[in-house]
């Protein structure tokens, strides 16, 4: 990471940690790991993000980016948002409900024979074909540059968009909707919508106020 340009690691509720015999590994980048923070939840650890970009191997195949489509809209998306990557343990790597939550995940391009990849080297390949990008849109900053490949402004954080997204949930499975292909539909709707503050407030009134009208607050 420290090598490609990256300072940010966040560690989620590692089952075992280390401190010392990971120290000694790191031959100078030693500050990653000890300004890193532990979260106890994913949701904690992503909370601050625009986008959190999962990587799997094994789910969601027919949605996945891949590793070059992926850094090439991280890159661009990065110049104004905060992006994160989330990676799985070494041993089991990400679990569904984690790829789920989330909406693009990246495949690398490994052979279909051999398709297992430990932990830092599947780092090492998402950190550097994203720093690849990032040092061509450095190159092409120029007048002409202004198009459909410039940056978004992603309006809300992650926290605040799961936290409408946690809304229609509630509302749904209280009014006895239990349809749970919808909720990812709806999730996918919010997410290419990018709500802004304001239009983020409107909804979650109005799903205070549709609970208020069926009796449930």
């Amino acid at each position: 990471m420290k090598n490609l340009g990256y300072k940010n690691l966040h560690l989620v509720s590692p089952t075992s940690f280390g401190h010392l015999a990971a120290m000694k590994l790191m031959q100078g980048a030693e500050d990653l790991l000890e300004s890193a923070p532990v979260h106890t939840t994913l949701d904690e650890a992503a909370a601050d993000y625009h986008m959190v970009f999962p990587t799997s191997r094994k789910m969601k195949q027919e949605d996945a980016l891949t590793l070059v489509e992926a850094s090439e809209i991280i890159a661009r998306l990065a110049q104004k948002n905060r992006i994160a990557v989330l990676f799985g343990s070494e041993k089991l790597g990400l679990a569904r409900s984690a790829v789920d939550k989330y909406q693009k995940v990246i495949t690398l391009p490994v052979a279909p024979e051999f398709p297992s990849v430990n932990l830092a080297q599947s780092v090492g390949m998402v950190c550097l074909e994203i720093r690849l990008r990032l040092m061509e849109k450095e190159e092409e900053k120029t007048p002409q540059m202004h198009s459909a490949g410039a940056a978004e402004t992603i309006h809300l954080t992650v926290e605040e968009r799961q936290r409408l997204y946690r809304g229609f949930d509630e509302l749904f499975n209280d009014l006895g909707f239990d349809a749970p292909s919808i909720y990812g539909k709806v999730q996918d709707v919010f997410e290419r919508a990018n709500l802004n503050e304001r239009e983020h407030r409107l909804f979650l009134g109005m799903i205070k106020e549709l609970r208020r009208k069926a009796g449930l607050l």
